[in-house]
């Protein structure tokens, strides 16, 4: 019986070798024709495909690679493959491996849903877009998930114990009938039996049991399954590692498998027969059913994203001369992007606030990390205002906070968090602070201790003074001030005679207006020098007569005796440096 499974098996190998599958188009490695990519697109690989396997054929020219067309859209694949649940990743690995979908993640408690086990969380949509695109293993170390997994003549029992060195399996144990268990023999004849890769057998164990194997599942002591054995965690799932184990144990118990060897050859024979038996014959159609229509995107082996990753990669080291002829089974997508698929782990994308307050105050509407906009009154005397705030994820940073100072009116604050990946959002505080009776009555007035302000003129000011050393020596109550060129722009240089100081009341209301006057500075440009010398010339000869305030910074000897010819000369002596004209 077992010669003829042989025989079956090398048939059907030698039928997919030279045919393909119904699925598939085989590509021959020809030498004789012209050119390789030629082949390749006949066979129906997309453009994007041929150059890595065409250097993969360079290197092992016996190779053959068959475009599985599956006829499927590439965006349906994702979404499908991408409902909660279906493809899983370690709770412990970077969070931008983890979805976010509604159901799987929340975004208020930075805490994901667990779906098997206690540590296996659903994955991001991109990270699986990026494993189900073929392109980004088309590799010599990757490619081996998408291998046939018949027996073949070229597996051998060397290369199974080259799986399973470092393993629990690398030695020979007892079996629980008494009998001598050598997993690297056993795989190899269950193999044979079977009709599925040896090395296929050994990856999938070493994946689910690790290098170990301290599971329950395979210590046959488990109370009330005591020598029973599941190799393969055939029906072990769960909530809950105590529920996955009674799961996969009472499977094990009600198809008898009460020795070692009996669980590995009944797990590989249900591989055989409801896997690789119904076209999901390769690591990949095991994780993600794209071929067995029947039940597309379910019937899939592992909810580990990466399972057929890791186990091709294991696979791929079974063999110690890897020229010879594997044929691998690659799907090809209608809507494929234009190139691979990337991913790039940047961390954890919560970027809401656990916490948001104003000392002292009420938020409307109650604080709620998926609302951003909050309203608050305060009264007249709150003159400022703390917020606080706290991020939900630990690695977020948070900026915005702090006192703030109000002016009666419409106060906006704005706090942002900025998740661990980038991405920031803004809640805003609108803080309306209410006028009261001595804020609207408080009449509004400018002073200085440093300058005159006096007949509507402002005096005192020495040359070459800048605008913002100006103003900053102002005190001004109930309102607020501007300084003004003569020809209305607005001052931000140095300061000059002509200058108009505008002031405004608590409602922004022009009350008042001061003219600047620089004694010396004649012809307002906030300077003294030898143009006002002679600006104050020729006013004295007539010809160009001054007025207002140039002609009160004529008087540059401050005697009140009227612009004459005395300014003149003291101006003159002030350039002189015999002299300074006083402000």
């Amino acid at each position: 019986m077992r010669k003829i499974k042989r025989f079956l098996s090398a048939l059907l190998c030698g039928v997919i070798l030279i045919t393909g599958t119904l699925a598939g188009v085989s590509v021959r490695t020809d030498a004789a024709a012209s050119s390789y990519a030629v082949q390749l697109r006949a066979a129906g690989f997309p453009d994007s495909y041929i150059r890595a396997l065409s250097a993969l054929h360079t290197a092992y020219p016996q190779w053959q690679f068959q475009a599985v067309k599956t006829g499927l859209d590439w965006n349906t694949v994702v979404s499908k493959e991408s409902v909660n649940g279906v493809n899983l990743v370690p709770k412990t690995g970077n969070d931008a491996t983890k979805s976010t979908a509604d159901g799987a993640y929340d975004w208020t408690t930075n805490v994901w849903t667990v779906y098997d086990g206690s540590s296996w969380v659903g994955a991001d949509a991109d990270y699986i877009a990026y494993y189900l695109d073929p392109r980004n293993f088309l590799n010599e170390t990757d490619i081996f998930q998408f291998e046939s997994l018949s027996f073949s003549k070229v597996q051998t029992r060397q290369g199974v114990s080259s799986i399973l060195k470092g393993t629990f399996m690398e030695n020979m144990v007892e079996d629980s009938d008494g009998s001598e268990l050598d997993y690297a023999q056993a795989f190899m004849d269950i193999g044979e039996e079977t009709g599925v890769s040896p090395y296929h057998l050994a990856s999938r164990v070493r994946q689910e049991q690790g290098l170990k194997g301290t599971s329950s599942l395979i210590s046959g002591t488990y109370s009330g399954y005591e020598g029973y054995y599941n190799y393969f965690n055939v029906g072990a799932a769960g909530i809950t590692s105590t529920l996955v184990i009674k799961n996969g144990l009472a499977y094990a118990k009600k198809a008898g498998w009460n020795t070692r060897y009996a669980a590995l050859e009944g797990g590989a024979k249900i591989l055989a027969k409801n896997y690789i038996g119904v076209g999901q014959d390769t690591l990949y159609f095991q994780k993600f059913n794209v071929v067995n229509q029947k039940n597309l995107y379910s019937h899939q082996y592992m909810a580990n994203l990466a399972a057929a990753y890791n186990e091709g990669r294991k696979l791929g080291q079974g063999y110690a001369d890897k020229q010879q002829a594997f044929v691998f089974r690659i799907p090809v997508y209608s809507g494929m992007p234009a190139s691979a698929v990337t991913f790039t782990a940047s961390g954890n994308p919560n970027n809401y606030l656990k916490s948001l307050s104003v000392t002292g105050q009420t938020l409307t509407p109650v604080f709620r990390g998926d609302t951003t906009s909050y309203s608050l009154v305060v009264d007249s005397k709150v003159s400022s205002v703390t917020i606080s705030a706290s991020p939900v994820a630990a690695k977020s940073s948070v900026t915005g906070t702090g006192t703030k100072k109000l002016q009666t009116g419409t106060n906006t604050c704005k706090v942002t968090c900025k998740s661990e990946s980038g991405a920031s959002k803004t809640y805003t505080l609108t803080i309306v602070k209410k006028a009261g009776a001595a804020a609207e009555t408080e009449k509004t007035s400018v002073t200085s201790k440093t300058y005159q302000l006096k007949n509507k003129m402002v005096t005192g000011i020495a040359p070459g003074t800048k605008a913002a050393t100006f103003l900053k020596k102002l005190k001004v109550t109930a309102g607020t001030v501007k300084l003004f060129s003569a020809s209305k722009k607005s001052v931000t240089g140095i300061v000059s005679t002509g200058n108009v100081l505008q002031v405004y009341d608590s409602k922004n209301k022009k009350v008042s207006s001061y003219t600047l006057v620089i004694y010396g500075d004649v012809n307002g440009d906030g300077k003294i020098n030898k143009t006002d010398l002679n600006r104050l010339n020729r006013h004295l000869n007539g010809t160009q007569k001054l007025t207002g305030c140039y002609l009160k910074a004529a008087d540059t000897n401050r005697k009140k005796d009227g612009v004459n010819v005395l300014d003149l000369v003291y101006l003159n002596k002030h350039l002189q440096g015999k002299i300074t004209i006083q402000q």
